[in-house]
């Protein structure tokens, strides 16, 4: 073939082959130019059709839409029931008040809204295309509002607890005798969260459920092998119960704390141990102290429930953490040995600082009295004891406040109220070494107010010279002005012919004694 031939068919080649390239790259352009009008056919501001988050289908959907519908979705699913199983019973509660919620909703919602908007054309296209044959569904995550759900599932699932059971130990003519304890079972509640979170995200079909809640082992707080080393009397103290309803309320706070084991370390209180103050807790009404002044009060007695045990455990040689005295004295021990405990107020604690459990014994014996006695091992030398002196540093006589009794006649009265002296005290710890003292400490202070008695003076009569006379002598405070002034009101009331009276001793009186300074918020038993 000639040279010119040959570069003639070159040519021809060219032209059909640019032809043909020219020809693909426009039908390549009419076909993306229809794509791309395709993939921008939907308003970037709403979701593709076909488009479901979960169980929600969000299609043509804004994102203030589309979470809209996934909230209502959760709130269908709150009303649904988990019926939740423990040892072979079960509680059961809705989604709702487990705290079920979805996490990241935002994000989920602005997938939703990008799904066939992002990427090249040949990409969206594709995701767009696809969307008409099946649906594209956005995995949620559930969760529960932990502290919604812990308190849900201890408070469903308590009653299910079979709880640990401590060993116990008593005491009668014969020795002590040792009770086993049991163990329990109770429900994890965290690792229980987790269980059903698991299940919401792997296993749920949007159905009532039921699962099996993960349940621990409890053990006894208390074991046999604790209580084996109780064999001796660390410490004991006796009261005088007396007699009427007080006896009823010692009874019952020696009950509540009869029995009670300490592990080493521990703490008592015995507020908390005796509440609540209550008829139905067993009290009844009883002598207290409020305000200065002997009251009937509900559980009235208490603090001598208190102060006996006090005085076991000073001779235990126990360590006392919290301690006040009484407003007033009482009788039932001597001064800085009594403990007294008032609601809000006032409370008498004690540490185990041996390095073995003690046991707590208290009762009302056959002839009336009020015993505590405390065991333990005790580790203090053979020749080791200890006594308790109280010391009366100071005394106060208790006053009295006249005050008007416009109720009744002149010349009446009355005193209203115990008269009881205040002092000043403290309490000394003595210890001995084989019959030798060796050391004294003061272990308190107290101080005692003394009460006031109030004086009912009667100020009625039909002469108002007379009430006044006595009236006016009232505000003096002094007995004998209010004495006269009582005889000579009755020889006006007598003799109204005799005139006026001129009496300038309690002419006007004097102020009134202030009130009670409110000291005690409570009342102490």
């Amino acid at each position: 073939m000639s040279k010119k031939a040959r570069l003639r068919r070159r040519r021809r080649h060219l032209i059909l082959g640019g032809g043909a390239l020219l020809c693909a790259l426009a039908v390549l352009l009419i076909i993306y130019i229809s794509r791309y009008r395709y993939v921008h056919s939907v308003d970037d501001d709403t979701v593709c059709d076909n488009i479901f988050i979960g169980q929600t289908d969000v299609s043509g959907m804004t994102a203030d839409q589309a979470k809209k519908a996934v909230q209502k979705k959760i709130e269908e699913y709150g009303r649904l029931t988990l019926t939740m199983q423990a040892g072979g019973q079960s509680a059961d509660a809705t989604f709702q008040e487990l705290g079920l919620n979805m996490r990241d909703v935002d994000r989920l919602v602005d997938r939703a809204v990008a799904y066939g908007k992002e990427g090249s054309v040949w990409k969206r296209y594709r995701q767009m295309k696809a969307l008409e044959e099946e649906k594209q569904v956005i995995d949620e995550k559930f969760m529960l509002t932990a502290d919604m759900a812990a308190e849900v599932i201890e408070e469903k699932t308590g009653p299910l607890k079979t709880g640990a059971v401590d060993a116990s130990i008593s005491r009668s003519d014969d020795g002590f005798t040792i009770t086993d304890g049991a163990a329990g079972e109770s429900v994890d509640t965290t690792a229980s969260i987790q269980k059903i979170e698991t299940y919401l995200n792997d296993e749920w079909d949007y159905k009532a459920a039921s699962i099996e809640m993960v349940v621990e082992k409890e053990e006894p707080r208390i074991t046999r092998a604790d209580l084996e080393s109780i064999q001796d009397e660390l410490g004991s103290y006796s009261t005088d119960a007396g007699y009427g309803s007080r006896v009823t309320n010692l009874k019952r706070g020696a009950e509540l704390l009869n029995g009670t084991v300490l592990l080493p370390g521990e703490e008592l209180s015995v507020l908390e141990k005796t509440l609540p103050y209550t008829e139905e807790n067993g009290y009844v009404d009883g002598g207290a102290y409020a305000n200065g002044e002997v009251v009937q009060s509900i559980a009235g007695g208490i603090c001598q429930v208190s102060s006996t045990l006090y005085n076991a455990v000073l001779y235990s040689e126990l360590e006392v953490t919290q301690r006040s005295a009484h407003s007033m004295s009482v009788s039932y021990v001597k001064p800085s040995k009594d403990a007294a405990v008032a609601e809000g107020v006032k409370d008498f604690k004690f540490k185990n600082n041996y390095s073995t459990p003690i046991f707590i014994e208290g009762y009302i014996d056959g002839n009336g009295t009020l015993q505590f006695h405390i065991y333990g091992k005790d580790t203090r030398d053979a020749g080791h004891s200890v006594e308790y002196e109280s010391e009366v540093l100071e005394q106060m006589e208790y006053t009295k406040k006249y005050v008007e009794d416009s109720d009744s006649a002149i010349g009446s009265m009355n005193e209203k109220g115990t008269a009881i002296n205040g002092k000043t005290a403290r309490l000394w710890k003595v210890v001995y070494e084989n019959g030798n003292e060796v050391s004294r400490d003061v272990i308190n202070n107290s101080t005692y107010r003394a009460s006031e008695v109030k004086v009912l003076v009667g100020t009625r009569s039909d002469n108002a010279e007379a009430s006044q006379l006595v009236r006016n002598a009232i505000g003096s405070q002094d007995e004998e002005q209010i004495w006269g002034a009582i005889n000579r009101a009755q020889e006006l009331i007598n003799h109204p012919e005799s005139g006026e009276s001129t009496d300038n001793d309690a002419e006007n009186g004097a102020e009134n004694n202030a009130q009670d300074d409110g000291e005690e918020t409570g009342e102490e038993g």
